[in-house]
């Protein structure tokens, strides 16, 4: 009787024991699904004049496709059974057009590449041929590559549906007004905007 009382404590102990270890590595899985969160959103990018003013550059865009997928290393978590575990989180790299220029100077004399967190498989995508407003930051360390994932600054044009749209578009001229009254928010550091390689006096 005492035996078999003693076996069954030490089961209970080792599915305990198990069920920890699953929900530390589950733990650990999800952290590194979850997006750098930087000092960009600390602030309130649902006001349009407030969005502009913390972007490098604000333009319309044609998508014409995905072009591959980056994995980029963003640091380490220290696992107590198998030592560090590298964190990489999926970026997706879209090949788009510059259509409009709204605040900066990007190209439009060829196709150049928009980076957005996470893999091709999750909600909150840019679609192939859509037109949208794209209200970026470009960062030195990333090689000037232009980014965004808040979804306050990727908007869908609805009402364009080719080029000769995007003059008549009303959201295309709110940002334009937007920009004319843009906002720099206070604590916003003005030493922390980039040129992207996109930037046409990148070709000087």
């Amino acid at each position: 009787m005492k035996k078999s009382k003693k076996f069954i404590i030490m089961s209970v102990i080792f599915v305990l024991i198990i069920v920890v270890a699953v929900g530390v590595y589950l733990f650990y899985i999800s952290i590194s699904r979850i997006p750098q969160v930087t000092d960009l959103y600390s602030y309130d990018t649902s006001i349009p004049e407030q969005a502009v003013g913390i972007s490098d550059y604000v333009f319309v865009a044609k998508v014409n496709g995905i072009a591959r997928t980056d994995y980029i290393d963003t640091g380490s978590v220290e696992l107590s059974t198998t030592g560090n575990k590298k964190i990489e989180s999926p970026y997706t790299v879209y090949d788009i057009e510059v259509v409009k220029k709204i605040k900066g100077e990007l190209l439009t004399s060829e196709p150049i590449e928009f980076m957005q967190y996470g893999g091709v498989n999750e909600d909150g995508f840019l679609e192939t041929g859509k037109y949208y407003i794209l209200l970026v930051n470009t960062f030195r360390e990333d090689g000037g590559t232009l980014e965004t994932s808040d979804q306050n600054r990727i908007i869908l044009l609805y009402d364009v549906e080719n080029d000769e749209d995007v003059e008549n578009s009303e959201l295309v001229k709110r940002y334009e007004e937007a920009y004319k009254n843009e906002v720099i928010p206070d604590g916003f550091e003005q030493e922390d905007r980039y040129i992207s390689k996109y930037d046409v006096r990148m070709e000087d």
